[in-house]
């Protein structure tokens, strides 16, 4: 028996298909091969370009060290002077060259503009590899401005633009120390008053009848400016010392050593116009000090009052924009300041402290805050800015 398959009829607009679907395929792939290969080969100069702008930012910032180097050694042969224009090459006209043992590297422009003793902004350019290069040199820019902080030019080793009194008993010494002046051991622009038995030694040792009722521009010419003010609040908030209003430290919130600065509840500089609910008010107790045997060494630097009771040792500078007390055991080495911005209540010290005395002026002690206060130039926080070209 046959049986009969039926032969399906190819449809006459297919045939030959299969070629120009290979072809299409062969035509993508391709395409495909050489944008891939073309990317490899870029791949070098990519590298390349990123190796320099690298080179370039390492160059800049090697340039903002050197300019804080040569501000903070004005003694050296290439320092910058405090109260001077920055000369060549700090001026942005020379090219600093750096080099490894093998090859240059490239350089950097810097200049450092402005003539004071405590503020300077600069800018640092890095250029890979240097003025004169290929299509395609780095270029990498640093701006900044570098403050250095200022100790206060203090008349005494307690200085308060107001009334003083003096405990029963109470001594302040300023006997020790001479490498900041002869200053005697208070200062006061009212009226200083002297307890029983309480005494002033002023650089002689000698118990003697401290400075009073004196003018209060004298105050005002060595005492923190507003803007002095804030780059410490600045400098504070970068270190995570800075705090704001009513703040107690003791053993359960201790005052950290360094830079310490308590703020107006606000924020806001005191003005003729700041309220007196608005100035901070800090008081430091037993246990706050987090230093050996509970001490406190750096600045305190307070926008209202300051009320340091206890057994606590400090070492350093304690700068109050209103009123100080002083009491307890407290002992104090450095020096004080009391600006009374609203308080027309004395200032303070009564203090006994098994040491002998309240307050012992120390020059050195004082500026670098027991050694914890940096004294050479800095970046300003919030300052730093860089800029690829």
């Amino acid at each position: 028996m046959n049986v009969l398959v039926p032969i399906l009829s190819r449809p006459a607009g297919q045939r030959g298909a299969v070629l120009p679907l290979a072809t299409l395929s062969l035509l993508v792939l391709s395409a495909v091969l050489i944008g891939l290969s073309t990317l490899t080969g870029q791949e070098p100069l990519v590298a390349s370009n990123h190796v320099m702008m690298v080179q370039a930012q390492a160059l800049a910032e090697a340039g903002l060290e050197r300019a804080l180097w040569a501000l903070s050694s004005p003694q050296a042969p290439e320092g910058v002077a405090w109260t001077a224009a920055a000369p060549a090459p700090y001026d942005g006209s020379q090219l600093i060259g750096v080099a490894t043992d093998v090859a240059s590297i490239g350089g950097f422009r810097l200049t450092i503009s402005g003539e004071s003793d405590r503020q300077r902004q600069v800018v640092a350019i890095g250029l890979v590899p240097g003025d004169d290069g290929p299509l395609g040199r780095a270029r990498q820019e640093i701006s900044a401005t570098v403050i250095r902080l200022r100790f206060p030019a203090l008349p005494a080793g307690l200085a308060v633009r107001g009334d003083l009194m003096i405990g029963d008993g109470v001594t302040v010494d300023a006997s020790t120390d001479g490498s900041c002046g002869d200053l005697p051991g208070t200062w006061s622009s009212g009226a200083t008053t002297l307890g029983s038995g309480s005494q002033v030694l002023g650089r002689s040792g000698d118990p003697a009848d401290p400075p009073q009722l004196q003018p209060a521009g004298a105050f005002d010419e060595g005492a923190f400016t507003t803007a002095e003010l804030s780059a410490l609040k600045a400098v504070a908030r970068a270190r995570g010392t800075y705090y704001q209003g009513a703040v107690a430290f003791d053993a359960a919130r201790p005052v950290p050593d360094g830079l310490v600065f308590v703020d107006t509840a606000s924020g806001r500089p005191i003005t003729s116009a700041t309220t007196d609910a608005d100035l901070a008010a800090v008081s430091i107790g037993d246990g706050a000090g987090t230093g050996s045997g509970g001490s406190f060494r750096g600045w305190l630097v307070v926008n209202g009052s300051l009320s340091i009771a206890g057994s606590i040792a400090l070492e350093g500078l304690v700068y109050a924009a209103d009123r100080l007390r002083q009491t307890g055991a407290a002992r104090l080495v450095g020096a004080a300041v009391a600006g009374h911005a609203r308080s027309t209540l004395p200032s303070l010290i009564d203090a006994r402290p098994a040491g002998g005395a309240a307050l012992v002026w120390n020059c050195e002690v004082a500026r670098t805050g027991g050694r914890v206060i940096p004294q050479r130039w800095m970046v300003k926080p919030g300052s730093y800015r860089e800029a690829a070209q």
